[in-house]
């Protein structure tokens, strides 16, 4: 028997009348004119033509006076009027399912079901509802409103295009996941001492410095979120601001080897203490104001120190032996070295990469 109470109180009908059809009956039956029901309510004789014709709503007070002459509850004529806007709304929505289809289109649906943010075998119109929540609007025409408010900066990788839709929601999935950690007020000193210790950490196992990092920077206020990347978002971190007192540094986990994986982190880091407050733009293909090298300058210096790392340039190194050395002495793993040495173009890119350790990611490193 329970289970068929159940069904019956999750049954919704996909009709609905609209309070006015009553209204007149009520009226008929009494023998009644509408404009003699109006005087007896103490309603204009246009507010009850409009009410019958279904072009304006039964509001509660409206409600109390139909009960007051016709006897039928007033609770009852604001169902009716509640059944009649949802069934309304819920006709809007299917008549736009063509919409629903072309935006959810824009968005990698089958990932989203998997990774439990649609449900499987859900409605069209149900997917595009839940689409709607995890990007935080309203209409398929604030999704550009969306993409303004998030004033993201990314790490992107310069060979592939990203896909504006697709990052989108990866950015909104990260922040899911940052506001689920209950941050408190960022704090520069606090995020600034973290840092630093996480930069003790690069010789670590995955399994160590993952949790340890993200555990340090929250308690400063910033979210290290590990959210593996969607089908044509080809980014490696993205640093942000999130309701102007908190951040998140959000990592695509694309990078499998440990020099890219610490660069990341630590350029990500630079924009959070350097551009506080900023929209960022883009630095790809040398446009934009500057905020990526200012971040590449950041992670230089606390990686290595400039001055320190531009010295050790100069000696031109290429053996495996004094990339050891200089990397025992700086107190980082000698991978890392060699990544940024193939980038100022020190080291051909196909040259030492033995040094590096590639991370095999848990499917979910989040602690």
């Amino acid at each position: 028997m329970s289970g068929g109470v159940a069904e019956a109180e999750a049954w919704s009908p996909d009709w609905a009348v609209h309070p006015g059809e009553h209204l007149a009956e009520y009226i008929e039956s009494k023998g009644w004119s509408q404009a003699e029901f109006a005087r007896l309510a103490g309603l204009t004789p246009k507010l009850v033509s409009t009410i019958i014709n279904g072009t304006n709503p039964v509001s509660a007070e409206t409600a109390l006076k139909l009960e007051h002459v016709l006897g039928m509850k007033a609770d009852i004529w604001t169902g009716l009027q509640a059944d009649w806007d949802l069934h309304e709304a819920r006709k809007a929505r299917q008549q736009n399912a063509d919409e629903c289809k072309a935006f959810l289109a824009k968005f990698p649906v089958r990932e989203l079901i998997a990774r439990n943010v649609l449900q499987r075998g859900a409605s069209a119109e149900a997917m595009f509802e839940g689409l709607l929540t995890l990007l935080g609007i309203g209409t398929p025409g604030a999704f550009e409103a969306r993409l303004r408010s998030l004033a993201v900066q990314h790490r992107h990788s310069k060979t592939y295009a990203s896909d504006e839709n697709h990052v989108a929601a990866w950015l909104m999935l990260g922040e899911r996941r940052a506001r689920s950690m209950n941050l408190p007020a960022f704090d520069e000193g606090r995020f600034a001492s973290a840092v630093a210790e996480v930069r003790s950490m690069t010789c670590e196992r995955v399994e160590v410095f993952a949790p340890r990092m993200v555990d340090l920077c929250a308690r400063s206020g910033v979210a290290v979120v590990f959210e593996p990347p969607l089908p044509s978002t080809k980014l490696f971190g993205s640093a942000r601001w999130m309701d102007g007192n908190r951040a998140i540094i959000q990592m695509s986990l694309r990078m499998k080897a440990n020099d890219h994986f610490w660069w990341t982190f630590f350029h990500e880091a630079g924009h959070i203490m350097l551009h506080r407050g900023r929209t960022f733009a883009d630095d790809q293909g040398g446009v934009g104001d500057g905020a990526e090298d200012e971040a590449d300058a950041w992670a230089e210096d606390q990686l290595v120190g400039s001055e320190r790392f531009a010295q050790f340039c100069r000696t031109v190194p290429r053996s495996e032996a004094a990339i050891r050395a200089f990397a025992h002495e700086v107190g980082l793993h000698p991978g890392i070295i060699v990544g940024m040495l193939q980038h100022r173009g020190i080291l051909p890119y196909t040259h030492l990469n033995g040094l590096k350790v590639r991370f095999e990611w848990a499917k979910s490193p989040n602690p």
